[in-house]
């Protein structure tokens, strides 16, 4: 069975250098989880300290938005619901977050955007200061400094929308834009794509989704926030999934295929779904071990539970006669402890069928 949310998510980023997606549980231990996740990349890609620390501005503000307003909007029966992104695209970073919010806030939160985007750099800076000044304006949010302080430090206008839910409620999308190079004077990718990514996670139970350098990605944030997420299940499952994971990031890093710059990309992705998590990667890999890899995992779904630890005992004896990318105990160890047969496919960039992009799903 072909893993569709992997390939979609895969085909909508496919010009990001690094996404990160997350609709789980929000609480102020996900900031710091999804801080340490993107710090490798982070490093890497901004060009000065200043810059760094706007992002690190940005994110927190963002996140902190969720915290202090997007839960006020829940119903009883719902745990989740709110998105938080970062992208990298074309030489720029977006922020951007979506959560409920009570239609009657709604005429007034939309002021505060309006006028902090039609101001010039010397208006806002004046009207900063002067709501600094104002200390019970300032307590009552009246003037919405945060807003202010996010156009000054990006120099860019806030983008915004309002989807209505029902007569109480709408969804609201919000988002920033943080230029890499300031040289770059490509147009905004616009917030329309966030409604879309969100329907697609929630219709496949996904609640964090990453793609980027994983040779640059902590392993330990990334368990800690799919922990996060665990509800009742036993220690024997929370441990099933944290070994899938770590094969499947593992398995990113070392065989994905390298780009012009040497980097290794891939996608993986991570849900959960009455009782049962999925974890899914996909990447590119190589033409000529394409057929490897496919009769490999055909070989490993044709044997039992048993034959599996048979065949892992003999490894772990004699090591695997073939020395490329099948080498190793990664997939059979997937393979043991799936509760299903390994889900693969290999596709083309444009979705066609027989390419060279290989996702590979498992469930615990």
């Amino acid at each position: 069975m072909e893993d569709s949310v992997n390939n979609a998510l895969y085909k909508e980023l496919e010009n990001d250098d690094l996404s990160f997606i997350y609709l789980g549980k929000f609480d102020n231990n996900i900031l710091g989880f999804a801080t340490e996740i993107l710090k490798g990349h982070m490093t890497q890609a901004l060009d000065t300290e200043g810059k760094k620390n706007k992002l690190s501005f940005l994110m927190i503000e963002s996140f902190q938005n969720i915290l202090r307003y997007g839960l006020l909007g829940r119903q009883e029966n719902e745990t989740s619901g709110e998105i938080f992104v970062v992208r990298k695209i074309f030489g720029s970073y977006y922020i951007t977050t979506g959560n409920f919010v009570e239609n009657d806030k709604i005429d007034n939160t939309r002021e505060k955007l309006e006028r902090v985007n039609s101001l010039n750099a010397e208006d806002l800076k004046k009207l900063f200061l002067q709501t600094l000044q104002n200390k019970k304006l300032s307590q009552q949010g009246g003037a919405g400094l945060g807003f202010m302080e996010m156009v000054r430090k990006t120099k860019e206008k806030l983008e915004f929308d309002f989807v209505k839910i029902d007569e109480n409620r709408s969804f609201f999308y919000f988002q920033l834009r943080l230029k890499d190079k300031d040289t770059d004077e490509r147009p905004s990718i616009g917030i329309s794509w966030a409604k879309h990514l969100k329907e697609l996670m929630e219709t496949h139970k996904r609640f964090i989704a990453m793609k980027g350098d994983f040779n640059r990605t902590a392993v330990n944030p990334i368990l800690s926030m799919a922990e996060n997420n665990f509800g009742s299940e036993s220690v024997k499952t929370q441990r099933t999934v944290y070994h899938i994971l770590v094969e499947m990031l593992q398995n990113i890093a070392k065989h994905a295929k390298a780009n012009e710059e040497g980097i290794r990309i891939g996608l993986f992705s991570m849900g959960y779904d009455e009782g049962i998590y999925t974890v899914s990667a996909t990447n590119e890999v190589c033409p000529e071990e394409k057929n490897k890899l496919k009769n490999y995992i055909e070989s490993l779904n044709s044997k039992g539970k048993e034959d599996l630890d048979e065949y892992y005992k003999m490894i772990l004896r004699n090591g695997h006669a073939d020395e490329s990318i099948l080498s190793g105990l990664g997939l059979i160890d997937i393979a043991r402890d799936s509760i299903i047969k390994i889900d693969y496919v290999f596709k083309g960039k444009n979705q066609e069928e027989d390419g060279n992009i290989f996702t590979i799903s498992a469930k615990a």
